[in-house]
Protein backbone atom coordinates (compact mmCIF):
# COMPACT_ATOMS: atom_id res chain seq x y z
CA UNK A 1 0.00 0.00 0.00
CA UNK A 2 1.82 3.44 -1.11
CA UNK A 3 2.29 5.94 1.69
CA UNK A 4 0.54 9.09 1.79
CA UNK A 5 2.60 12.19 0.81
CA UNK A 6 3.33 14.11 3.49
CA UNK A 7 1.45 17.48 4.35
CA UNK A 8 2.98 20.37 2.37
CA UNK A 9 4.64 23.15 4.41
CA UNK A 10 2.03 25.52 5.41
CA UNK A 11 2.23 29.08 3.40
CA UNK A 12 3.27 32.15 5.11
CA UNK A 13 0.10 34.35 5.39
CA UNK A 14 0.79 37.70 4.39
CA UNK A 15 -0.04 39.62 7.56
CA UNK A 16 1.31 37.09 10.06
CA UNK A 17 3.56 38.61 12.04
CA UNK A 18 0.24 40.75 13.01
CA UNK A 19 -0.90 37.95 15.03
CA UNK A 20 1.21 39.04 17.47
CA UNK A 21 0.41 42.32 19.72
CA UNK A 22 3.93 43.32 20.57
CA UNK A 23 5.00 43.79 16.34
CA UNK A 24 1.65 45.59 15.70
CA UNK A 25 2.91 48.02 18.74
CA UNK A 26 6.31 48.39 17.24
CA UNK A 27 4.47 49.04 13.74
CA UNK A 28 2.24 51.90 15.35
CA UNK A 29 5.65 53.48 16.58
CA UNK A 30 7.33 52.99 13.10
CA UNK A 31 4.21 54.28 11.35
CA UNK A 32 4.23 57.32 13.46
CA UNK A 33 7.84 58.04 13.32
CA UNK A 34 8.45 57.59 9.54
CA UNK A 35 4.84 59.96 8.57
CA UNK A 36 7.15 62.74 10.87
CA UNK A 37 10.35 61.75 8.75
CA UNK A 38 8.61 62.25 5.51
CA UNK A 39 6.92 65.69 6.59
CA UNK A 40 10.13 66.83 7.94
CA UNK A 41 12.00 65.81 4.30
CA UNK A 42 9.49 67.71 2.35
CA UNK A 43 9.52 71.13 4.82
CA UNK A 44 13.36 70.88 5.30
CA UNK A 45 13.59 70.82 1.28
CA UNK A 46 11.22 73.94 0.53
CA UNK A 47 12.84 75.67 3.73
CA UNK A 48 16.11 75.82 1.69
CA UNK A 49 14.46 76.19 -1.52
CA UNK A 50 13.14 79.13 0.13
CA UNK A 51 16.18 80.59 1.97
CA UNK A 52 18.61 79.87 -0.62
CA UNK A 53 17.26 78.76 -3.98
CA UNK A 54 20.35 76.91 -3.79
CA UNK A 55 20.83 72.83 -5.24
CA UNK A 56 24.08 73.30 -3.57
CA UNK A 57 22.73 74.63 -0.35
CA UNK A 58 20.04 71.19 -0.54
CA UNK A 59 23.47 68.51 -1.33
CA UNK A 60 24.79 70.68 1.87
CA UNK A 61 22.47 69.81 4.04
CA UNK A 62 22.26 66.49 3.36
CA UNK A 63 26.01 65.93 3.60
CA UNK A 64 26.21 67.16 6.84
CA UNK A 65 23.14 65.54 8.56
CA UNK A 66 24.59 62.00 6.47
CA UNK A 67 28.27 62.94 7.45
CA UNK A 68 27.22 62.86 11.31
CA UNK A 69 25.39 59.60 10.71
CA UNK A 70 28.16 58.01 8.92
CA UNK A 71 30.91 58.89 11.80
CA UNK A 72 28.91 57.97 14.70
CA UNK A 73 27.28 54.92 13.41
CA UNK A 74 30.41 52.31 14.18
CA UNK A 75 29.67 53.56 17.86
CA UNK A 76 25.81 53.03 17.71
CA UNK A 77 26.09 49.37 16.82
CA UNK A 78 27.92 48.86 20.47
CA UNK A 79 25.17 50.90 22.04
CA UNK A 80 22.96 48.30 20.24
CA UNK A 81 24.50 45.66 20.97
CA UNK A 82 24.76 46.54 24.71
CA UNK A 83 22.41 48.62 26.20
CA UNK A 84 18.08 48.13 26.33
CA UNK A 85 16.81 48.98 22.84
CA UNK A 86 13.64 49.79 24.00
CA UNK A 87 15.02 52.65 25.84
CA UNK A 88 17.32 53.36 23.36
CA UNK A 89 15.16 53.78 20.16
CA UNK A 90 13.10 55.91 22.82
CA UNK A 91 15.47 58.52 23.47
CA UNK A 92 16.54 58.50 19.72
CA UNK A 93 12.94 59.37 18.83
CA UNK A 94 12.48 62.04 21.86
CA UNK A 95 15.66 64.01 20.24
CA UNK A 96 14.06 64.92 16.42
CA UNK A 97 10.81 65.54 18.29
CA UNK A 98 12.48 68.35 20.93
CA UNK A 99 14.87 69.69 17.22
CA UNK A 100 11.93 69.98 15.44
CA UNK A 101 9.59 72.14 17.85
CA UNK A 102 13.18 74.25 18.34
CA UNK A 103 12.65 75.29 14.17
CA UNK A 104 9.18 75.34 14.17
CA UNK A 105 9.84 78.44 17.07
CA UNK A 106 12.98 79.83 14.94
CA UNK A 107 10.76 79.86 12.30
CA UNK A 108 7.36 81.59 13.47
CA UNK A 109 9.82 83.82 14.97
CA UNK A 110 11.45 84.92 11.96
CA UNK A 111 14.62 83.92 12.87
CA UNK A 112 15.45 80.77 10.89
CA UNK A 113 18.90 80.58 9.27
CA UNK A 114 20.56 78.14 7.51
CA UNK A 115 23.24 77.80 10.19
CA UNK A 116 20.32 76.65 12.20
CA UNK A 117 19.57 73.63 9.98
CA UNK A 118 23.60 73.06 9.61
CA UNK A 119 23.49 72.31 13.56
CA UNK A 120 19.94 70.53 13.75
CA UNK A 121 21.36 68.58 10.94
CA UNK A 122 24.72 67.26 12.81
CA UNK A 123 22.05 66.48 15.71
CA UNK A 124 19.60 64.54 13.41
CA UNK A 125 22.20 62.17 11.65
CA UNK A 126 23.60 61.25 15.24
CA UNK A 127 20.12 60.43 16.93
CA UNK A 128 19.47 58.49 13.50
CA UNK A 129 22.60 56.62 13.56
CA UNK A 130 21.10 55.07 16.47
CA UNK A 131 17.70 55.12 16.10
CA UNK A 132 17.51 53.52 12.62
CA UNK A 133 19.69 49.81 13.66
CA UNK A 134 17.52 50.08 17.17
CA UNK A 135 14.48 49.50 15.47
CA UNK A 136 15.65 47.03 12.22
CA UNK A 137 16.49 44.94 16.04
CA UNK A 138 14.01 45.08 17.46
CA UNK A 139 12.25 43.48 14.91
CA UNK A 140 13.97 40.60 15.14
CA UNK A 141 13.51 40.71 18.64
CA UNK A 142 9.78 41.22 18.35
CA UNK A 143 9.09 38.21 16.04
CA UNK A 144 12.42 35.66 15.95
CA UNK A 145 13.88 34.42 12.74
CA UNK A 146 10.66 32.31 12.04
CA UNK A 147 8.89 35.38 10.84
CA UNK A 148 11.78 37.78 9.91
CA UNK A 149 11.22 37.93 6.19
CA UNK A 150 6.97 38.45 7.07
CA UNK A 151 7.83 40.63 9.75
CA UNK A 152 10.57 43.36 8.19
CA UNK A 153 8.10 43.15 4.66
CA UNK A 154 5.51 44.41 6.73
CA UNK A 155 7.58 47.37 8.74
CA UNK A 156 8.38 48.28 5.41
CA UNK A 157 4.77 48.70 4.17
CA UNK A 158 3.79 50.41 7.03
CA UNK A 159 6.44 52.96 6.55
CA UNK A 160 5.96 53.55 2.91
CA UNK A 161 2.43 53.90 3.58
CA UNK A 162 3.75 56.54 5.84
CA UNK A 163 5.55 57.85 2.62
CA UNK A 164 2.48 58.17 0.55
CA UNK A 165 0.66 59.84 3.51
CA UNK A 166 2.85 62.66 5.12
CA UNK A 167 4.38 64.53 1.89
CA UNK A 168 1.28 65.16 0.21
CA UNK A 169 0.09 66.47 4.12
CA UNK A 170 3.29 67.89 4.43
CA UNK A 171 2.83 69.74 1.16
CA UNK A 172 -0.55 70.96 1.47
CA UNK A 173 0.07 71.78 5.26
CA UNK A 174 3.00 74.00 4.05
CA UNK A 175 0.90 75.83 1.08
CA UNK A 176 -2.25 76.06 3.21
CA UNK A 177 -0.68 77.18 6.42
CA UNK A 178 3.37 77.44 6.11
CA UNK A 179 5.99 75.79 7.23
CA UNK A 180 6.56 76.06 10.52
CA UNK A 181 3.24 74.69 11.43
CA UNK A 182 4.88 71.67 9.63
CA UNK A 183 7.86 71.16 12.18
CA UNK A 184 4.83 71.44 15.29
CA UNK A 185 3.44 68.58 13.67
CA UNK A 186 6.44 66.52 13.14
CA UNK A 187 7.65 67.00 17.02
CA UNK A 188 3.84 65.98 17.79
CA UNK A 189 4.11 62.99 15.70
CA UNK A 190 8.22 62.12 17.22
CA UNK A 191 6.63 62.14 20.77
CA UNK A 192 3.85 60.24 20.09
CA UNK A 193 6.34 57.31 18.20
CA UNK A 194 8.32 57.60 21.67
CA UNK A 195 4.91 56.69 23.72
CA UNK A 196 4.80 53.89 21.58
CA UNK A 197 8.13 52.27 21.77
CA UNK A 198 7.98 52.68 26.13
CA UNK A 199 5.31 50.63 25.80
CA UNK A 200 7.12 47.65 23.86
CA UNK A 201 8.38 44.66 25.87
CA UNK A 202 10.76 42.57 22.81
CA UNK A 203 12.71 40.07 23.81
CA UNK A 204 16.43 41.28 23.27
CA UNK A 205 19.64 39.78 22.65
CA UNK A 206 21.87 42.41 24.07
CA UNK A 207 24.54 41.05 26.91
CA UNK A 208 26.06 43.14 29.67
CA UNK A 209 29.02 45.78 28.46
CA UNK A 210 32.35 43.49 28.98
CA UNK A 211 34.84 44.20 26.27
CA UNK A 212 36.01 47.82 25.53
CA UNK A 213 34.40 49.97 22.85
CA UNK A 214 37.12 50.25 20.57
CA UNK A 215 37.47 46.26 20.93
CA UNK A 216 33.99 45.92 20.34
CA UNK A 217 34.17 47.91 17.32
CA UNK A 218 36.85 46.11 15.99
CA UNK A 219 35.17 42.42 16.25
CA UNK A 220 32.04 43.79 14.31
CA UNK A 221 34.16 44.97 11.44
CA UNK A 222 36.46 41.78 11.40
CA UNK A 223 33.23 39.62 11.43
CA UNK A 224 31.79 41.50 8.54
CA UNK A 225 35.23 41.19 6.69
CA UNK A 226 35.40 37.38 7.47
CA UNK A 227 31.88 36.44 6.53
CA UNK A 228 32.02 37.33 2.53
CA UNK A 229 27.82 36.87 2.40
CA UNK A 230 27.56 39.65 5.12
CA UNK A 231 30.02 41.53 3.21
CA UNK A 232 28.39 41.67 -0.16
CA UNK A 233 25.01 42.39 1.61
CA UNK A 234 26.81 45.73 3.31
CA UNK A 235 27.83 46.97 -0.14
CA UNK A 236 24.87 45.95 -1.67
CA UNK A 237 23.08 48.37 0.88
CA UNK A 238 25.58 51.17 0.17
CA UNK A 239 24.96 51.57 -3.94
CA UNK A 240 22.30 52.90 -3.57
CA UNK A 241 22.72 55.30 -0.56
CA UNK A 242 25.58 56.29 -2.32
CA UNK A 243 24.44 57.01 -6.16
CA UNK A 244 20.72 57.01 -5.86
CA UNK A 245 18.62 58.08 -2.86
CA UNK A 246 20.45 61.46 -3.14
CA UNK A 247 18.05 62.70 -5.74
CA UNK A 248 15.45 62.62 -3.59
CA UNK A 249 17.25 66.07 -1.98
CA UNK A 250 16.59 67.32 -5.87
CA UNK A 251 13.22 66.73 -5.31
CA UNK A 252 12.25 70.23 -5.15
CA UNK A 253 14.44 71.17 -8.77
CA UNK A 254 12.65 68.28 -10.44
CA UNK A 255 9.25 69.71 -8.64
CA UNK A 256 9.31 73.44 -9.48
CA UNK A 257 11.75 73.83 -12.60
CA UNK A 258 11.88 70.53 -14.28
CA UNK A 259 7.78 69.89 -14.44
CA UNK A 260 6.34 72.84 -12.62
CA UNK A 261 4.39 71.35 -10.39
CA UNK A 262 5.04 73.85 -6.97
CA UNK A 263 4.98 72.88 -3.69
CA UNK A 264 1.92 70.59 -3.62
CA UNK A 265 3.44 68.27 -6.75
CA UNK A 266 6.72 68.45 -4.87
CA UNK A 267 5.12 66.70 -2.04
CA UNK A 268 3.34 64.03 -4.32
CA UNK A 269 6.26 62.81 -5.97
CA UNK A 270 8.00 61.98 -2.76
CA UNK A 271 5.03 59.48 -2.75
CA UNK A 272 5.28 57.79 -5.96
CA UNK A 273 7.55 55.51 -4.54
CA UNK A 274 5.73 54.60 -1.24
CA UNK A 275 2.34 54.36 -3.61
CA UNK A 276 4.71 51.19 -5.55
CA UNK A 277 6.15 49.96 -2.30
CA UNK A 278 2.83 49.13 -1.05
CA UNK A 279 2.90 45.74 -4.13
CA UNK A 280 6.07 44.97 -3.64
CA UNK A 281 6.21 44.87 0.17
CA UNK A 282 3.19 42.70 0.27
CA UNK A 283 4.83 40.71 -2.54
CA UNK A 284 7.82 40.06 -0.40
CA UNK A 285 5.66 39.55 2.91
CA UNK A 286 4.30 36.31 0.96
CA UNK A 287 7.35 34.91 0.06
CA UNK A 288 8.06 31.66 1.35
CA UNK A 289 10.76 30.08 3.15
CA UNK A 290 13.87 29.26 0.87
CA UNK A 291 16.61 29.78 -1.88
CA UNK A 292 15.48 32.28 -4.46
CA UNK A 293 15.66 35.67 -2.57
CA UNK A 294 18.71 36.70 -3.68
CA UNK A 295 18.32 36.40 -7.61
CA UNK A 296 15.25 38.46 -6.59
CA UNK A 297 16.54 41.09 -4.50
CA UNK A 298 19.05 41.64 -7.22
CA UNK A 299 16.61 41.62 -10.30
CA UNK A 300 14.47 44.20 -8.18
CA UNK A 301 17.64 46.91 -7.63
CA UNK A 302 18.30 46.97 -11.60
CA UNK A 303 14.71 47.84 -11.75
CA UNK A 304 14.83 50.34 -9.28
CA UNK A 305 17.60 52.24 -10.66
CA UNK A 306 16.64 52.02 -13.76
CA UNK A 307 13.45 53.86 -13.09
CA UNK A 308 15.16 56.47 -11.11
CA UNK A 309 17.18 56.96 -14.72
CA UNK A 310 14.08 57.20 -16.65
CA UNK A 311 12.42 59.41 -13.63
CA UNK A 312 15.59 61.66 -14.23
CA UNK A 313 14.66 62.16 -18.08
CA UNK A 314 10.79 62.61 -17.74
CA UNK A 315 9.51 66.62 -18.09
CA UNK A 316 5.62 65.14 -17.76
CA UNK A 317 4.67 65.24 -13.86
CA UNK A 318 2.35 62.24 -14.77
CA UNK A 319 4.63 60.34 -16.85
CA UNK A 320 7.55 60.87 -13.80
CA UNK A 321 5.47 60.21 -10.76
CA UNK A 322 4.04 56.76 -12.65
CA UNK A 323 7.73 55.87 -13.13
CA UNK A 324 8.16 56.62 -9.17
CA UNK A 325 5.52 54.12 -8.96
CA UNK A 326 7.83 51.57 -10.29
CA UNK A 327 10.56 52.37 -8.89
CA UNK A 328 8.85 51.88 -5.52
CA UNK A 329 7.98 48.18 -6.19
CA UNK A 330 12.22 47.45 -7.09
CA UNK A 331 13.06 49.58 -4.18
CA UNK A 332 11.17 48.24 -1.60
CA UNK A 333 11.90 44.44 -2.66
CA UNK A 334 15.51 45.17 -3.08
CA UNK A 335 15.81 46.76 0.16
CA UNK A 336 13.40 44.33 2.27
CA UNK A 337 15.35 41.10 0.60
CA UNK A 338 18.85 42.89 1.57
CA UNK A 339 17.74 43.37 5.53
CA UNK A 340 16.05 39.98 5.81
CA UNK A 341 19.21 38.38 4.81
CA UNK A 342 21.45 40.13 6.38
CA UNK A 343 19.29 39.23 9.56
CA UNK A 344 19.02 35.63 8.93
CA UNK A 345 23.10 35.19 8.02
CA UNK A 346 24.20 37.07 10.66
CA UNK A 347 25.32 35.79 14.54
CA UNK A 348 23.08 37.34 17.28
CA UNK A 349 26.12 38.45 19.57
CA UNK A 350 27.10 40.60 16.44
CA UNK A 351 23.72 42.02 15.56
CA UNK A 352 23.72 44.89 17.01
CA UNK A 353 26.99 46.14 15.12
CA UNK A 354 26.38 44.61 11.69
CA UNK A 355 23.44 46.44 11.52
CA UNK A 356 24.96 49.35 12.71
CA UNK A 357 27.68 49.07 9.59
CA UNK A 358 24.85 48.26 7.20
CA UNK A 359 23.10 51.66 7.96
CA UNK A 360 26.05 53.35 8.01
CA UNK A 361 25.66 52.79 4.20
CA UNK A 362 23.33 55.82 4.83
CA UNK A 363 26.60 58.34 5.77
CA UNK A 364 27.76 57.68 2.23
CA UNK A 365 24.44 59.57 1.29
CA UNK A 366 25.80 63.00 2.33
CA UNK A 367 29.14 62.42 -0.55
CA UNK A 368 26.42 61.60 -3.10
CA UNK A 369 24.17 64.12 -1.78
CA UNK A 370 27.09 67.14 -2.55
CA UNK A 371 28.03 65.60 -5.60
CA UNK A 372 24.90 65.64 -7.04
CA UNK A 373 24.19 69.39 -5.95
CA UNK A 374 27.82 70.31 -7.58
CA UNK A 375 27.22 68.49 -10.13
CA UNK A 376 23.54 69.51 -10.82
CA UNK A 377 24.44 73.08 -10.56
CA UNK A 378 27.15 72.94 -13.49
CA UNK A 379 25.36 70.40 -15.90
CA UNK A 380 21.58 70.32 -14.63
CA UNK A 381 20.04 68.69 -12.33
CA UNK A 382 18.40 66.11 -14.96
CA UNK A 383 21.51 65.24 -17.04
CA UNK A 384 23.28 64.69 -13.08
CA UNK A 385 21.06 62.02 -11.85
CA UNK A 386 20.61 60.06 -14.89
CA UNK A 387 23.95 59.57 -15.07
CA UNK A 388 24.29 58.60 -11.19
CA UNK A 389 21.56 56.61 -11.38
CA UNK A 390 23.16 54.38 -14.63
CA UNK A 391 26.60 54.51 -12.83
CA UNK A 392 24.28 52.14 -9.65
CA UNK A 393 23.18 50.20 -12.20
CA UNK A 394 25.94 49.24 -13.79
CA UNK A 395 27.47 48.66 -9.77
CA UNK A 396 24.85 46.32 -8.65
CA UNK A 397 24.55 44.30 -11.81
CA UNK A 398 28.24 43.09 -11.07
CA UNK A 399 27.54 42.34 -7.17
CA UNK A 400 24.33 40.90 -7.31
CA UNK A 401 23.49 39.55 -9.97
CA UNK A 402 27.08 39.11 -11.15
CA UNK A 403 27.68 36.99 -7.74
CA UNK A 404 26.62 32.89 -7.52
CA UNK A 405 27.07 33.70 -3.93
CA UNK A 406 24.25 36.21 -3.91
CA UNK A 407 22.40 34.20 -6.25
CA UNK A 408 21.99 31.13 -4.03
CA UNK A 409 20.92 32.93 -0.84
Amino acid sequence: MDQAAPDPAPRTSTFASLALPQFRLLLAGTALSQIADWMNEVARGWLVLQLTDSPFQLGLLGFIRGISQLVFSPAAGVMADRLDRRQLAAITQTVPALTTLGIGVLISAGEVQMWHLYIFGVISGISGSINHPTRQILVYDVVGGDKITNAVALNSVTSNLARIVAPSVGGVLIGVTGIAASYYAQSAFFALATFATLMLHPQTHAEPMRAPVWESLRDGMAYVRGDPTVARLVLLNAIPNLLIYPYVSMMPIFAEDVLGAGSAGYGLLLTGVGFGSIPGGLFVARMQPGPGKGRTMAFAALLYMGMVALFALSTVFPVSFVILIVAGVGWVTMVTLNQTLLQLNVEDVYRGRVLSLYTMAGGFTPFGNLAMGFSAGEFGVQATVAVFALAGFALAAMLGLGSARVRRL
